[in-house]
């Protein structure tokens, strides 16, 4: 009996998806509830499991191509005899039901017109390298045409450097540019085609801060988290916005209208394996050190898992990119549009600075504010930095 398993509906507003990674293959015998493909949902990676036990018949769709929600996924065929997958059975958390949206734009058929089996892809090298697929006998699974099949026809022993203009030059690796790092592409030069991008730059002393998260690493320990800087930030940053609500908004050019959002929902960009995450720490504003300190973890620790919710990374109105433990003085993050401001928080470093008259060394940050100029200005944008340093210079006034 064949079956058909379509990308599930799984609401937040998302329609589509974006084939990640296979975790089967055609002809492999899969048990229900099996990982069976992972799936990116607007910068989040969601393992999808299998809904039947049977045999791996028909793959729709290639890592990098996109399926639309309830279009056909994978087709099966119940009970049969296929090859064992060695994957083991996931738990029942990760069942269909739970599996959450996709983010790309249309569904794409994993077979051609003209009865000719083959993945887009194939269908790509094939006219790269002008060999006419219905010459040619397929050695996949049901008579499809591989990669293999079209390089052989054509000579060619591996994949050639299609998007060279010149042969390389010497030995080459082709990564797949798919999943995360693909969407943040998109959501990048998206950013840098609609923003007014501007970058003000500001030296903020730390040594006060430094000396206040020492002092309270004892009732840290107690309390079992750990106390980065960040909570503080996320703080001083709030009370800034606050005074500044026009770099906490968005701009809604259809309608005409700047709009603030009087909620302080922060994002917080997370370098994970599968690329940048931005999971969101919402509500900052009703938030204390400690509250803000055990989100902030969590939110990074499973980001940097890939286990992020998709509601954990939306929503944001501002956002912070924290480059300093890496390093480096200096930088110009993109903002993260449709917000309207981000702040690139640099290295923590001990520096000769002038105070009443005198040179001490003092614990010293580079912060950069990248903001849009079709909404802020540059006289207000430098008011909201020295605002943001005179509450980070003085951190207690951060405690409550």
């Amino acid at each position: 009996m064949t079956y058909e398993f379509k990308l599930p509906d799984i609401g937040e507003g998302l329609i589509e998806g974006e084939v990640v990674k296979w975790h089967v293959k055609e002809g492999d015998q899969v048990c229900e509830n099996q990982p069976l493909v992972t799936v990116l949902t607007d910068k989040a990676e969601v393992e999808i499991p299998s809904p039947k036990t049977g045999v791996v018949t028909k793959l729709a769709a290639g890592p990098g191509q996109k399926v639309a929600v309830h279009a056909t996924l994978v087709t099966f065929e119940l009970g049969g005899n296929g090859s064992q997958h060695p994957a083991a059975a996931p738990t029942k958390e990760q069942s269909p039901a739970a599996a959450r949206p996709g983010s790309a734009p249309t569904a794409v058929p994993a077979s051609n017109p003209g009865g000719v089996s083959a993945l887009p892809a194939v269908r790509k090298l094939a006219a790269d390298l002008k060999v006419e697929l219905g010459s040619l006998k397929g050695s996949g699974p049901q008579g499809r045409i591989t990669e293999d099949d079209v390089r052989k026809a054509s000579g060619v022993p591996g994949k050639p450097n299609v998007s060279a203009g010149s042969p390389p030059a010497g030995p080459e690796e082709r990564v797949p540019f798919v999943g995360i790092r693909r969407r943040t592409a998109e959501k990048m030069a998206t950013s840098k085609r609609t923003v007014a991008h501007v970058t003000h730059m500001d030296e903020c002393d730390f040594t006060a801060l430094v000396e206040l998260r020492e002092g309270m690493k004892g009732e840290a320990a107690t309390k079992g988290v750990k106390l980065t800087y960040l909570p503080f930030i996320i703080t001083a940053l709030v009370k800034s916005l606050k005074e500044f609500p026009d770099l906490n908004a968005v701009l809604d050019e259809a309608g005409g209208a700047v709009v603030r959002k009087r909620y302080y929902n922060i994002g917080i960009a997370t370098a994970a394996e599968q690329g940048l995450v931005v999971p969101v720490v919402k509500s900052a504003e009703t938030k204390d050190l400690w509250t803000l300190a055990g989100d902030v973890n969590g939110l990074a620790d499973r980001a940097r898992a890939n286990k992020v919710e998709v509601s954990e990374i939306q929503g944001g109105t501002f956002t912070i990119t924290n480059i300093g433990p890496i390093g480096g003085l200096f930088a110009t993050p993109i903002v993260n549009h449709p917000e309207v401001g981000i702040l690139g928080i640099m290295k923590l470093r001990k520096q000769p600075v002038v105070r009443g008259g005198a040179v001490e060394i003092r614990d010293m940050v580079n912060l950069v504010l990248s903001f849009d100029h079709r909404v802020v200005d540059g006289a207000e944008a430098a008011r909201f930095m020295n605002t943001l340093v005179k509450h980070l210079e003085n951190p207690r006034t951060l405690l409550r």
